[in-house]
């Protein structure tokens, strides 16, 4: 008789194991922290005034054809390489508008992406939304997928963070005489 309840206890024991929801910690672990290295650079990206360096690049482009245009005689060395400096300008963020596009697209589905599959992982779902089993083998391919995605757009929101920092000192540096430079011409002209 012992054996037979040995049997059953056995067999509840094995059942409620193979019932028991995996644990999936160390997963939610590594989506939080592929979360928080995006939302450490999407922060100051987004605080970013784009409008601004949009207005900034315009500006530049506007004031050089004006002095190209405009501007009679020979040019001195120094306001030569000043202006020179200045235009760089406008390759600093080259496609500035399409970057801030993609890099704003790529923040809405990343977040989305990490956020369900935290979900997913916290209810303990066993088929993802198409119908695909989620065990390990296809969390460990959604987090690298993840970690792939995410160092991508991670690299290209630094670049337009470092690259608008760079474009703003330019600017500051260079106004002031090339508007005084826009100025003078156009006086000169009337």
């Amino acid at each position: 008789m012992r054996l037979i309840y040995f049997f059953l206890a056995s067999s509840l024991i094995i059942s409620l194991h193979s019932c028991t929801a995996p644990d999936r910690t160390e997963y939610v672990k590594q989506i939080d922290s592929i979360s928080n290295v995006l939302e450490n650079v999407a922060g100051p990206y987004e605080k970013l005034n784009l409008e601004e360096l949009e207005s900034i690049v315009d500006t530049v482009e506007k004031q050089i054809d004006f002095i190209k245009g405009n501007f009679k005689g020979e040019m001195n060395k120094e306001m030569a390489i000043e202006l020179g400096e200045y235009e760089e300008i406008e390759e600093f963020i080259p496609e500035l508008g399409e970057r801030e596009e993609n890099i704003e697209n790529g923040l809405k589905v990343s977040r989305e992406q990490l956020s369900s599959l935290k979900k997913a992982l916290i209810e303990n779902a066993t088929h993802d939304a198409v119908g695909n089993e989620i065990n390990d083998e296809y969390i460990k391919k959604q987090i690298q997928q993840e970690k792939t995605i995410n160092a991508a757009l991670i690299r290209e929101i630094e670049f337009m963070i470092e690259k608008s920092e760079a474009l703003n000192k330019t600017f500051e540096r260079h106004y002031t005489q090339t508007k005084f430079w826009c100025d003078s011409i156009a006086a000169a002209s009337k």
